[in-house]
């Protein structure tokens, strides 16, 4: 080192080299390690009187000393550089070192190459682990059968998964650089849209049931997850969707919702699908004092028809009612069966108690046409009591009215039928 720089000199690098926290080094122009600090025990592992001396090339992995002899001679012709080298550590190891390094000048002249290095080892490790993991992530997300989206702060969809063509029928890249809102057919789902905001400003996840249509018309149902993503320091990132598709399992809910509000034998809504219609009318606000009715109805003799020709018979008999009154109604009527022969018209938009009154015998009327029963002709007749939705009326008190006018029908000779009055609570 003395044949190269002056004392001075030498103290001035040796206080820098011995106080730096990183591996510091002086190299002579010939590639000789003429001084390094404690730092390169902690890099390598080599105590400083093993490689003082020895070539600097000697601590580089072989596939990288043309890569070194590259730098090494850009340094003594004047420039500095920077760059990642591959080293041996005492133990057998790798490591990977942030090199730096700059030219050292005495009497204008290059005398020698100083340079520090820092251990990145874990730091690419930890890079590599990370690009395996988003690899990993990538691949999963690129061959998943859910759709996944990837949405930056503004609301932009930066990533979609190749699952959009299989489940939407719509290339993936439709949707990569849109609003996350954004549907190819043009529709707005703002439903959708609220719950989204709701995710940005809250910062929760959600769970959302949603309908888009296929690029070929159909509708397709996907339960739709978000959730908000956050870096290490706990700042929200960016936010993912994940979609699964459940059109089967909605067609099965609407069966099941079909077979719990309807009548197996009939077809008819069920005294179930009756007290819950009922209800939400009930406590609508739109509805008003006498403008509601229900019609309380039955076959007049049905347990004798039930008797005489069998059950099947009177199985027939009840389709055939159904259909056959069910046809004098408007669009916003409902005729449901309560059970056995019983069954209940709900009228929501009745505007008088005399077209409410025309109804009822055109309803009658039309269940006095004879019945056609395994090829037999069968004349039955019906009864019908009527109630008016009073103010503050529950279903079980206006079917109960309904009840007591069918009653009086049938004590008055049966094939009628009686309105339990609203205005007076009498009947007439």
């Amino acid at each position: 080192m003395k044949e190269f720089l002056s004392e001075q000199s030498i103290e001035a690098f040796r206080s820098i080299i011995n106080h730096n926290p990183d591996a510091t080094f002086i190299v002579s122009n010939e590639g000789t390690i003429v001084e390094v600090n404690e730092g390169v025990t902690e890099c390598l592992g080599f105590k400083k009187k093993e490689i003082m001396g020895s070539s600097y090339k000697d601590l580089f992995c072989q596939h990288q000393l043309d890569l070194i002899s590259q730098y090494f001679s850009e340094v003594l012709k004047g420039a500095s550089c920077q760059y990642v080298a591959e080293a041996h550590h005492k133990n057998g190891e790798i490591v990977y070192l942030q090199i730096k390094q700059v030219p050292l000048f005495f009497e204008g002249k290059v005398n020698g190459i100083f340079g520090v290095a820092k251990n990145i080892t874990e730091y690419r490790q930890l890079l590599k682990a990370l690009k395996e993991s988003e690899e990993r992530y990538r691949l999963l997300a690129d061959n998943s059968l859910d759709l996944i989206q990837l949405i930056n702060l503004d609301g932009i969809v930066e990533y979609a998964s190749p699952s959009h063509k299989m489940v939407l029928g719509f290339d993936p890249k439709e949707y990569i650089g849109k609003w996350v809102f954004y549907q190819p057919n043009g529709d707005v789902d703002d439903k959708f849209r609220t719950v989204f905001m709701s995710m940005l400003l809250l910062r929760k996840p959600f769970t959302y049931e949603i309908k888009r249509q296929h690029e070929q018309g159909y509708p397709v149902w996907l339960e739709m997850k978000g959730t908000p993503m956050f870096d290490e320091d706990g700042d929200f990132k960016n936010m993912m969707l994940v979609g699964r598709e459940i059109t089967e399992r909605k067609k099965y809910q609407v069966q099941l919702e079909q077979l719990s509000y309807h009548d197996a034998l009939t077809g008819a809504p069920n005294r179930r699908y009756l007290n819950k219609m009922l209800s939400d009318a009930l406590s609508a606000a739109t509805t008003s004092v006498g403008q509601l009715a229900v019609m309380f109805a039955d076959l007049d003799n049905f347990k004798q028809i039930n008797d005489t020709l069998g059950h099947d018979a009177g199985d027939e008999l009840l389709r055939q009612f159904v259909k056959r009154a069910g046809a004098c109604l408007q669009e916003h009527d409902v005729l449901a069966r309560m059970g056995g022969d019983e069954f209940v018209f709900v009228l929501p938009h009745v505007k008088s108690s005399s077209e409410l009154s025309l109804l009822a015998e055109n309803i009658l009327e039309t269940l006095q046409l004879p019945w056609i029963l395994d090829g037999k002709e069968l004349y039955t007749t019906s009864s019908i009591g009527i109630a008016f939705y009073e103010e503050d009326d529950s279903v079980k008190e206006l079917l109960q009215k309904a009840d007591a006018a069918l009653y009086l029908a049938k004590a008055e000779g049966k094939n009628t039928y009686r309105i339990y009055s609203f205005r007076d609570l009498s009947m007439r």
